[in-house]
């Protein structure tokens, strides 16, 4: 079992509309869930990444 996953937003995590798609947040959902952290990173600046990291990751 990992106990941190680091995930890139641009290219990685976000589709070409900005989107997180539903297996990504299924998989994300049971890493959490698991206990393992999750960090998203980006080059954007922090408000870009607090979206995100305040979303619920739930379907």
């Amino acid at each position: 079992m990992y106990k941190l996953v680091a995930i890139d937003l641009d290219g990685t995590l976000l589709n070409s509309y900005g989107e997180v798609s539903e297996e990504n947040k299924y998989a994300i959902e049971k890493a959490v869930k698991k206990g393992t952290i999750v960090v998203l990173a980006s080059r954007k600046n922090a408000k870009f990444r607090k979206k995100f990291s305040k979303r619920n990751w739930s379907r």
